[in-house]
């Protein structure tokens, strides 16, 4: 079976799976949880108990789904490592999702470049907060921004088959080109010239992972039309990476992105990095229950 259709099947049965348990939990009639529409003798309960009788049922629908989320990410793990090894064959190095095989996720593969003044000042930046970088290919950001002291979490996800390997188990392995749930909800999210690497098809699942699990805002860098590099499948031009986000409810912090900018000492870095700042903080309690 080729690899897009096995990915295609396995994301259908998480979503089939999904469909499942809300159809057992809300309509069959011997669930553990009985029906969602209160029968003549709980219309006299108390509104406390029937606001506490439906926030169980939207508790168990919510760790189920980040159960399935979870085994997901564990296939797409799996399919990723099958698709490397069809890979060599042909003498391609990445998945189908985007994420880098074995030999170009390894620190020492001539691929990776680490921005050390970058991450001093990202580390000044997130000062006192719990952040997490979206892509860390090797985990040096990572490393770098917890040796500070300065930050209370720094975690590191990547989309590599073997990023627990390649990275000395710094970075936990997350596809990103799928929905991703059940991980923490963090001050910051920082994605460093990652975005480009993304096929297109898979761009706005990419950054939905990002900005639903960002409170305050996100740091990202997206490589721009022409410029050289590894596996640039879908780069894009700043006016775009600022509509997107203002879309999905970030504005550009242009005064930041400038101090950020100024503390680059690799060109493309120096170019592309930017701030993005939630619009409207109301929307955390929300996030923080239903949507990460």
């Amino acid at each position: 079976m080729p690899s897009v259709t096995l990915r295609s099947c396995v994301v259908i049965g998480f979503l089939a799976s999904l469909v499942i348990i809300v159809s057992l939990r809300f309509f069959a009639p011997n669930s553990r949880l009985e029906n969602v529409w209160p029968s003549n003798q709980r219309m006299t309960e108390s509104m406390e108990s029937r606001e506490n009788y439906v926030n169980n049922i939207a508790r168990n629908l919510l760790q189920e789904r980040n159960r399935l989320s979870s085994l997901l990410n564990e296939k797409m793990q799996q399919i990723g490592r099958l698709e490397c090894e069809k890979a060599r064959v042909k003498s391609a190095q990445t998945s189908e999702s985007g994420g880098w095989c074995l030999e170009t996720s390894m620190e020492d593969s001539g691929e990776h470049r680490t921005d050390r003044p970058l991450a001093n000042e990202l580390s000044e930046y997130f000062k006192g907060k719990k952040v997490a970088s979206f892509g860390d290919g090797p985990g040096r950001y990572q490393q770098i921004i917890s040796d500070s002291g300065k930050v209370i979490l720094c975690d590191a996800y990547d989309g590599a088959p073997y990023a627990e390997k390649a990275s000395n188990g710094r970075v936990k392995y997350m596809d990103l080109t799928v929905p991703q749930y059940g991980i923490p909800l963090y001050d910051w999210i920082f994605s460093l010239e990652v975005a480009e690497h993304i096929p297109h098809k898979f761009e706005s699942i990419f950054l939905d992972n990002i900005v639903r699990h960002a409170r305050e805002g996100v740091i990202l860098s997206w490589a721009v039309p022409g410029q050289f590099g590894y596996s640039h499948i879908n780069t894009q031009p700043l006016s775009y990476v600022i509509d997107v986000f203002d879309k999905l409810g970030f504005r550009h912090d242009q005064e930041d992105s400038i101090k950020v900018q100024n503390m680059c000492t690799i060109d493309y870095l120096k170019r592309n990095v930017n701030v993005y700042r939630r619009k409207n903080v109301s929307e955390i309690i929300h996030m923080e229950i239903y949507m990460s």
